[in-house]
């Protein structure tokens, strides 16, 4: 069925309203009367190719969004903050998504044109029942947990590079700047793929405990339009849940296990062994020295270090799993002061170090590929590194230093 001028006028019309623009504010940018525009989205104005190029480019669409017959999709960000009330408000948040959004949809673009498999198909999605109670969320999220990690053969080892593993499995992430309250989210959609995103201004152990927690609802809530993760709504099973995933999934049992014995801890004070020699039964017994296995502040700075979780969270973490009694978790955790010093000590800070991660090389990598296929032209890569704050120069010299193209930088780059 052919797209009616209506049809392509509401769309029009919606996808502007989706980007917070105003007519006027799209005349201008198109060089056009803004009375254009409004006929356009009236359906009263034929629109040249070349308009709607611009109009694409401008909405942060693809082309092809407004004249297929598929249905069009409604903005990820639109349908986000309509599930979330409350978050619509912060300008900085929105404008930061939008972002997001146009630069999911670019690269969905430049795999379309490589030929590539969208990948975001190709994940697993766990199908279970709403969690009834707080229990049962926790539950969920440990069998999650486990399930992934046997899924991905991580076995039991700190997973720092939590952000490539999820990306490997077809999801897009980044870090931008949010509210405070706010750790990170999950959208999703057919033009953007599967997006995870956490906030870039909370320290690395946060943003690596909120990778995880987003990658839960990214495998248990994708019958939502997304979930974003913020303090008002920790009490919520589906954010229990997450947490719940997240700990077990960056801290798994056996992993703790082998790290406390490392440490001469976790074991009983008093072990023993019955062993059978062929003439009948051999007791051997082996007991601690007292409070030898009793784990102290250091202790959890170590795990909480060893596998890149903040110190309470490694705390929490031993609780749950009966390392620790419910009266040394208090004692430990009133001593949140010492273990900072501690960790300043053990040179734990690096944790902290300005590694975030971005759509850049997720963008330019494939318009790196599509350039050297003649698929896009050089502008259009030199737009693409732009909005991804890029400098021109820069991916001037690395295609040229890749051989991907042999052109001067005066060709390259603008007067």
């Amino acid at each position: 069925m052919a797209l009616t001028q209506s049809e392509l006028a509401r769309r029009l019309r919606a996808a502007r309203v989706n980007c917070g623009l105003t007519q006027q504010q799209v005349a201008e940018a198109l060089g056009i009367p803004r009375t254009a525009v409004v006929q356009m989205e009236a359906g009263s104005r034929a629109i040249s190719s070349l308009e709607l190029v611009e109009m694409a480019r401008l909405y942060g669409r693809m082309v092809g969004d407004f004249v297929n017959d598929e249905a069009f999709e409604e903005d990820s960000v639109v349908a986000l903050f309509r599930a979330t009330p409350g978050v619509a408000e912060d300008p900085v948040l929105i404008e930061e998504l939008h972002k997001c959004v146009k630069l999911c949809r670019e690269a969905t673009q430049l795999e379309h044109l490589l030929g590539l498999a969208p990948k975001h198909t190709l994940l697993v999605n766990y199908s279970l029942e709403a969690p009834a109670n707080r229990w049962e969320a926790i539950l969920q999220g440990r069998y999650l947990a486990g399930q992934e990690r046997s899924r991905l053969d991580l076995g039991a080892s700190p997973i720092w590079e939590i952000a490539e593993i999820i990306r490997r499995q077809g999801v897009r992430v980044a870090e931008y700047k949010m509210p405070e309250n706010i750790s990170g989210l999950f959208f999703h959609g057919r033009e953007i793929g599967l997006v995870i995103v956490v906030n870039r201004g909370h320290r690395r152990n946060r943003r690596l405990f909120s990778y995880a927690h987003e990658y839960c609802h990214l495998l248990a809530d994708r019958d939502r339009s997304g979930v974003v993760s913020r303090v008002e709504n920790r009490d919520e099973l589906v954010e229990v849940r997450a947490n719940a995933f997240a700990a077990h999934f960056l801290m798994p049992e056996a992993g703790v296990r082998a790290f406390l014995q490392t440490l001469g801890k976790g074991e009983e004070t008093r072990q023993v062994q019955e062993l059978y020699d062929g003439a009948g039964q051999v007791s051997v017994q082996k007991r601690m020295s007292p409070g030898s296995q009793d784990l102290q502040v250091h202790d959890v700075v170590s795990l909480a270090n060893h596998f890149g979780v903040s110190y309470e969270a490694a705390l929490y973490h031993l609780l749950n799993l009966k390392f620790i009694p419910k009266d040394r978790f208090e004692a430990l955790r009133e001593q949140q002061e010492t273990a900072s010093l501690i960790a300043r000590t053990f040179h734990v800070a690096a944790l902290d170090e300005d590694v975030h991660w971005t759509l850049t090389e997720q963008v330019l990598a494939p318009g790196f590929e599509a350039y050297r296929r003649g698929e896009i032209s050089r502008n259009k890569l030199l737009e693409l590194a732009e909005e991804t704050g890029v400098a021109r120069r820069d991916v001037a010299q690395a295609l040229k230093a890749n051989n991907i193209d042999d052109k001067s930088m005066h060709d390259i780059l603008p007067e």
